[in-house]
């Protein structure tokens, strides 16, 4: 899966798909927009690739993004994230 040109997430069929679904945030609100899951939208815009933030290009728009964010994640479990979904059940942080 790719965010703003760069590589966030290299996940199995049954990983992305499976009941404890993605690790990262944008994979799972990706999923969490379609009808028939919670059809909740990804907030915010993806940001201009001529003018990408230092860090993690996602974190304007996620719910986990914290001091962290400022570097660029590396790919590791995967998932290029700072913070990525353990467990479904898990609550993002505030």
């Amino acid at each position: 899966m790719t965010y703003a040109a760069a590589s966030s997430r290299s996940p199995t069929a049954p990983d992305f798909f499976g009941a404890r679904g993605p690790r990262h945030p944008y994979a799972r609100g990706l999923l969490n927009a379609l009808p028939e899951r919670e059809f909740t939208p990804v907030p915010g815009l993806p940001p201009e690739l001529s003018a990408l933030p230092a860090g993690c290009a996602f974190a304007a728009r996620c719910d986990r993004a914290d001091e962290a964010y400022g570097a660029v994640p590396a790919l590791s479990g995967g998932a290029a994230c700072h913070h990525p979904h353990v467990d479904v059940l898990e609550a993002p942080r505030a």
